[in-house]
């Protein structure tokens, strides 16, 4: 989430719109561009060429600095097999290892949510067998969210079908459904905070 989102998410514009405007943005900036100084070149194949790129490089740039990921406009999600109890509240489980750096990477948006949504419960399920593995998490997490060790790790791994982190959502102690690390994107958070209101 860039500068331009969040500006877009306080003026209460969803997630995907919010990720999309600023895209739009650029490209009108670009039409703008040569809707202005079409008339300055004389030269046809200048023009033409000319026109091209002011028209491109607005949308280009923005796109070069805040690229668009597969992941961010779909809302691919799986069923799991439920082998372990879940909250009865809507509550986002991040299934996270320890070592991963991709579970770490969540944490950033992860705060943005808990902060922006407060009636929105997060929980971190850490598949390991020692405690001390949950303090890297518990440190840079907003303490309202909650942050356990998973007490079978192997159903939590065949939970999160191998990939890490996987996001479980889950309400009245069962399974809604769950995204890979790279499904999760801003209409999965839509999705869940519709569910939420």
């Amino acid at each position: 989430m860039n500068f331009f989102e969040t500006i877009f998410l306080n003026l209460g514009f969803s997630w995907t719109a919010a990720k999309l405007i600023p895209y739009l943005m650029m490209a009108i900036l670009g039409f703008t561009l040569v809707y202005f100084l079409h008339r300055q070149i004389q030269h046809r194949v200048k023009k033409w060429l000319s026109m091209t790129l002011l028209c491109l490089v607005p949308f280009g740039t923005y796109f070069a600095v805040y690229p668009i990921y597969q992941g961010d406009f779909v809302n691919i999600h799986f069923q799991p097999k439920q082998l372990d109890k879940f909250p009865s509240k809507l509550t986002l489980n991040i299934v996270v290892l320890p070592s991963c750096p991709y579970c770490h990477e969540t944490i950033e948006l992860m705060n943005h949510l808990k902060e922006s949504y407060p009636k929105l419960r997060i929980r971190y399920v850490v598949v390991a067998k020692s405690k001390q593995t949950m303090q890297a998490f518990r440190s840079k997490l907003n303490p309202k969210i909650d942050v356990q060790l998973s007490n079978k790790p192997t159903d939590w791994i065949i939970m999160a079908q191998g990939g890490f982190p996987c996001m479980i959502l889950s309400k009245d102690k069962n399974i809604i459904y769950a995204w890979e690390n790279g499904h999760f994107g801003v209409r999965a958070i839509d999705d869940i905070l519709n569910r939420l209101n």
